[in-house]
């Protein structure tokens, strides 16, 4: 008896179970929304999914909201406020009814269970999802990048005076637009609109103003004047001195004069004017381009740079003293010098009227100074060249160069601390050959009641002899 009572009990309470189980499941295979679910006051449980889109296509009336505003934020800042319309936007009952649908059938039946019981007990309210127009949004998008896209901008020193004032940096910005799009569909999948974040991704400045900060005056100064009425020599040392301008050196650094002043060619802004090769004046693109390189090569020198690589002219130069100048040519010589410090060095480079000044500005050293001193023998008369010319009247002259004397010439640095030499260093040891006078000399018979005379030239070629007594006021010293 109590067999048959037992079976019966165990009959009548698995068999609503397993009854319920199978009905259960056979309703996560239909369409049928869960009881208690409501999209944004709308109730829709119960229904099938055509059903509750037309449910809520009559109910949400879009018209009144689309005129409304969403902020577009980045890093909690409103960058603008942009209209509903703007972007296209509108509802999309399709993903709220598939949201809806989903309740109730999770990858598992104990939690889809739970999950429908308590649903249909309590109720649940979703939120409306919305999509957008991706062409409105990409050109909403767009307009909003190019207010806010920058490149990053370093940090610079400007002077006032010799005081160091450091111009603080700031970094790049770029609105990603894709990354963006991905980001407000997936907050109005969600419902929410009010917000709209921006993806932005940021680079970092070349130099930032902690790079700059142990920078505090002037380590290294040399000028050097230049004809202002030649206007394409000027003009090609302006522009190399522009690139060299605000050049942030690193400790331990290695620059290159030719990697930043860049090739010497009209498409990069050089134009043709004189040049010395081989020891004779010619044209050529850049003239004027190694004055700057030797300008930076003394300023380097007193500074107490390392040398690198180093150029000598082919003969003496007017701007600059024996010893003291660099040659470069792109491709073939270059100036290279070193940051040997622990601290960064940076340039400053300023032309005025027919003068170029370079600044080296660094951590000054408390009572430390680097003094260039030179040894100089001069060797070699300047012999003269004539060169018939028949376009000259008979007996005619004109100096066509006015040669210059050989020079031998030894370059050492003393670092001097509080008045005491503590180091003597060698920088370099020349030779400059001498040149011959050149003078065209008029072999043209025809020309009549004309006098003998000489014509000089019309720019006056430097002299090797006068140029050293006039350069050796640049600070540096000469040796008997």
């Amino acid at each position: 008896m109590w067999r048959w009572f037992w079976a019966g009990l165990i009959f009548a309470t698995f068999i609503p179970i397993v009854g319920g189980g199978l009905i259960f499941r056979q309703w996560q295979k239909s369409d049928v929304i869960a009881f208690g679910v409501s999209v944004q006051g709308v109730k829709i449980g119960g229904m099938r999914s055509e059903q509750a889109k037309r449910k809520l296509d009559e109910a949400f009336n879009f018209a009144t909201l689309r005129y409304a505003t969403a902020n577009v934020i980045w890093k909690g800042r409103i960058v603008r406020k942009v209209k509903l319309a703007e972007l296209g936007m509108k509802p999309d009952f399709e993903k709220s009814v598939t949201e809806a649908m989903k309740i109730g059938r999770r990858n598992s039946l104990t939690a889809s269970l739970a999950e429908f019981l308590r649903v249909w007990k309590r109720g649940t309210e979703l939120p409306i999802a919305y999509k957008l127009d991706e062409r409105n949004a990409r050109q909403v998008l767009s307009q909003i990048a190019k207010s806010l896209n920058r490149p990053a901008q370093r940090a610079l020193i400007e002077l006032v005076g010799e005081k160091v004032r450091v111009l603080p940096s700031s970094k790049g910005l770029t609105v990603k637009i894709d990354d963006t799009l991905n980001l407000w569909r997936d907050r109005l999948a969600a419902g929410h609109w009010g917000n709209l974040p921006l993806a932005i991704f940021e680079t970092e400045p070349e130099v930032s103003a902690e790079d700059l900060a142990e920078i505090d005056g002037i380590v290294g100064k040399a000028s050097t004047k230049f004809k202002v009425s030649d206007r394409s020599r000027a003009h090609n040392i302006r522009l190399a001195a522009f690139r060299l301008d605000h050049l942030f050196i690193r400790p331990k650094e290695n620059i290159s004069f030719n990697e930043i002043v860049g090739p010497r060619t009209p498409k990069q802004g050089f134009k043709m004017a004189r040049v010395l090769v081989r020891g004779q004046f010619t044209k050529d693109f850049g003239g004027g381009v190694c004055q700057v390189a030797g300008t930076l090569y003394l300023a380097a020198l007193r500074a107490g740079m390392d040398v690198v690589q180093r150029h000598r002219h082919s003969r003496a130069i007017e701007y600059l003293p024996p010893g003291l100048d660099a040659t470069v040519n792109f491709g073939s010589l270059d100036l290279k010098i070193r940051n040997p410090f622990d601290t960064p060095l940076y340039l400053r480079t300023f032309v005025k009227g027919g003068r170029l000044t370079i600044l080296i500005l660094g951590k000054r050293e408390i009572g430390v100074e680097y003094r260039i001193v030179r040894a100089v023998e001069k060797f070699g008369g300047t012999e003269i060249h004539q060169i018939p010319e028949p376009n000259l009247a008979l007996g005619m002259l004109k100096v066509l160069d006015k040669g210059s004397s050989g020079y031998r010439v030894t370059v050492w640095r003393l670092k001097v601390e509080r008045g005491v030499v503590t180091e003597r260093e060698r920088i370099s040891s020349d030779i400059y050959p001498p040149q011959p006078k050149l003078v065209l000399v008029g072999s043209q018979r025809k020309v009549q009641n004309e006098p003998l005379s000489q014509i000089s030239p019309e720019a006056e070629e430097p002299n090797g002899q006068n140029q050293v007594q006039k350069q050796n006021h640049d600070g540096s010293q000469t040796l008997p």
